[in-house]
């Protein structure tokens, strides 16, 4: 049986991807930086930004939603010349689970 190269470089992540482009502001404990919402899921996203985190940083992201922002907490786990990946903190009560995005604007 062949492996197609899809299969080969499969996806990591537990939780599917939602693409959206939209503004988002994040602080850690040296300060307060802006970025843009590459995508998400449940569990995790990632920012465009200039500002680079440095892997291991706690960060506290407020993501846009219908009701306003929610802030979600998490590490920075990758990190590349355009921005960084966040795992969130799994939270006993999961604001993604009771929300909806505000705007899904897709590029």
């Amino acid at each position: 049986m062949k492996i197609s190269a899809k299969e080969k470089n499969f996806e990591k992540r537990d939780d599917p991807r939602i693409k959206y482009s939209g503004h988002v502001f994040f602080t850690t404990k040296d300060g307060f930086y802006e970025g843009n919402l590459k995508n998400y899921s449940e569990h995790g996203l990632f920012i465009r930004t200039f500002d680079i985190l440095p892997l291991g940083s706690t960060v506290t992201i407020a993501l846009p939603y219908l009701d306003g922002y929610v802030k979600r907490r998490g590490q920075v786990v990758r990190a590349d010349k355009n921005g960084f990946g966040v795992e969130l903190f799994r939270e006993e009560s999961d604001p993604f689970q009771k929300v909806t995005p505000r705007a899904m604007k897709i590029r």
